[in-house]
């Protein structure tokens, strides 16, 4: 059965929907995200946003600020937009909420935000790697969610394990860097990156590897054939 973490600040609603529709629900403070969840081992975050919210904290910049922590922390990071909205004749931002005070006779709010404003945000999360997910009813987020946890966690799935960055616990986010980009050629996973890194820079290793493969072998868990393939990875030219 699935889990999912449920900010305290979120609506009880939602998670008695998510707990009706089969899911484990554990309500708590989330630092970043209103919803959380860790299939096949990542972390997953869900951020939830009315369109007159998300309007909101465009306006004082608050979304920059949540984008910038869900990508930090999280695998995959998920922008939730509940509501209808539309781009009226007037070229602005439309969303339809029959309760709001400024709603028109058949339930639309004008914002008075520029269309080509607000799609330019959104363009700019998702450059962020801010995946984002619509709700077009208002009140039903509850039940994309689920959708969304579920279909996560199935097994079909799990390849999405295999396109995370891989753990490495440090507090230096530049030496996680170099053992990530390690970690992108073939067959280094993060231990053998760390017994390269010991006592070597970067550039060394990958001069070595490009100058003298076989001095790579002196070195625990890395083998001949790896460091040939790692030769052949770095001195490989392309587009000629």
């Amino acid at each position: 059965m699935a889990s999912v973490l449920i900010d305290d600040r979120e609506p009880p609603r939602i998670g008695e929907r998510l707990a009706a529709l089969g899911l484990t629900v554990t309500t708590t403070r989330l630092p970043h995200g209103d919803y959380q969840t860790f299939p096949h081992g990542i972390n997953v975050l869900i951020e939830r946003k009315t369109i007159s919210n998300l309007l909101g904290s465009m306006s004082d910049r608050q979304i920059v600020a949540q984008a910038h922590g869900m990508v930090d922390t999280a695998d995959l990071a998920i922008l939730l937009r509940e509501g209808a909205f539309r781009r009226g004749i007037t070229q602005q931002l439309e969303y339809h909420d029959p309760r709001h005070p400024d709603a028109d006779s058949t339930g639309w709010v004008r914002t008075g935000w520029a269309w080509s404003s607000f799609q330019g945000m959104m363009f700019d999360l998702a450059l962020m790697g801010i995946l984002i997910w619509d709700t077009h009813d208002l009140g039903h987020a509850g039940d994309d969610i689920a959708v969304i946890v579920g279909s996560l966690h199935q097994d079909q799935h799990r390849w999405i394990r295999e396109r995370q960055r891989p753990n490495v616990l440090t507090a230096d986010k530049t030496y996680r860097n170099v053992v990530w980009a390690l970690c992108a050629f073939n067959g280094i996973g993060p231990d053998t990156a760390h017994s390269l890194l010991m006592g070597r820079s970067f550039a060394e290793i990958i001069q070595v590897a490009s100058e003298e493969p076989d001095d790579l072998t002196a070195i625990n868990g890395f083998g001949r054939v790896r460091a040939k393939r790692l030769h052949e990875e770095v001195t490989t030219r392309y587009g000629s």
